[in-house]
């Protein structure tokens, strides 16, 4: 099936926001109310920032992410290990940013799958391609927005170590906690697929899973 909600790509001003997302999320396990939140980070300078726009617009993103985080996804990213926190920050993502997410399952998840685990231009290129047809957003944006757009979404699979941080990247899988696959599959099996599993794979910790 088709997804027409429309593409948001206010990642670009961002990336992944690792140590960002830690900080805020951190301040949210805390307070408990992103108010408080917000003002704790603006005010205390907790990002580390230098211009206060800089310091709303993280946030401003971080929390996007970090709000669709179900309570024991948010208590892996905040207590959990440095793989942990990778697996939550790019779950955050997928479940934000649809086009990412898109990528990911239809052309990281395909090509690793089949054991193509060199990521080409030409791959990005025939998926973006191929969204334009059910998605107008793209038809208006620059060659320079686009040009932005693949190198933040490539700099974000380094950064969440699904790809190599190589010339030409490789496509790795995330190593997956037991922790991190209960709180995915808790939430939505199907979310595997933006860690490269196979359906298969799936469905057995989908029924693992289900009554733990």
């Amino acid at each position: 099936m088709v997804d027409y909600k429309k593409y948001s790509f206010s990642f670009t001003a961002a990336s992944a926001l690792i140590p960002e997302t830690l900080v805020i999320s951190e301040e949210y396990d805390r307070l408990r109310d992103w108010t408080l939140v917000r003002e704790s980070v603006m005010n205390k300078n907790l990002l580390n920032k230098v211009k206060e726009a800089t310091i709303k617009r993280e946030f401003t993103e971080v929390k996007k992410r970090v709000m669709l985080l179900t309570d024991g996804q948010l208590s892996l990213l905040v207590n959990g290990s440095s793989d942990d926190v990778r697996a939550m920050i790019l779950l955050g993502l997928v479940k934000t940013y649809h086009f990412l997410k898109d990528f990911i399952v239809e052309v990281v998840r395909n090509k690793y799958l089949v054991f193509d685990k060199p990521l080409h231009d030409i791959d990005y290129i025939k998926f973006f391609n191929s969204k334009v047809l059910f998605h107008s957003e793209l038809e208006n944006l620059t060659d320079s927005t686009k040009k932005k757009i693949k190198q933040v979404i490539f700099r974000i699979l380094e950064e969440v170590y699904l790809f190599s941080n190589t010339k030409i990247p490789v496509i790795l899988k995330p190593a997956l906690s037991n922790y991190a696959v209960q709180a995915i599959v808790e939430d939505d099996p199907f979310l595997l697929n933006c860690f490269l599993f196979s359906n298969d794979e799936i469905r057995v910790l989908a029924s693992n899973y289900k009554n733990v």
